[in-house]
């Protein structure tokens, strides 16, 4: 069941005070919420239009995500054996194993 939902006077530490006021509900695709905030320090109300997104904006979303880690995972990775390879051939060089043979 949707309600409203306010919380008391709380302080933020700064010595200003808010008022969490919260609205309940499920939101579905289509539809439109606004919060309208009205206070002393703006010149007039200030007015946010939030729209629900759909399922599909939202796999979209997800789906961008998830690629952008694993393209994080896959750069980590691939520096990881970058650097380990370069290091690997550096000691080769600075500490030969094999004894060099003149001929």
């Amino acid at each position: 069941m949707a309600g409203v939902v306010s919380t008391e006077l709380m302080q933020n530490g700064d010595w200003s005070f808010q008022i969490l006021v919260m609205l309940e509900m499920t939101p579905r695709s289509g539809d439109i919420y606004t919060c309208q905030v009205e206070h002393s320090s703006l010149m007039g109300s200030l007015t946010v239009a939030w729209e629900a997104k759909s399922d599909s904006a939202r796999r979209k979303m997800l789906t961008g995500i998830g690629g952008f880690m694993m393209g994080l995972i896959f750069l980590a990775l691939g520096l990881l054996v970058y650097l380990r390879n370069k290091k690997a051939v550096q000691n080769l060089f600075l500490h030969p194993s094999l004894p060099s043979t003149a001929t």
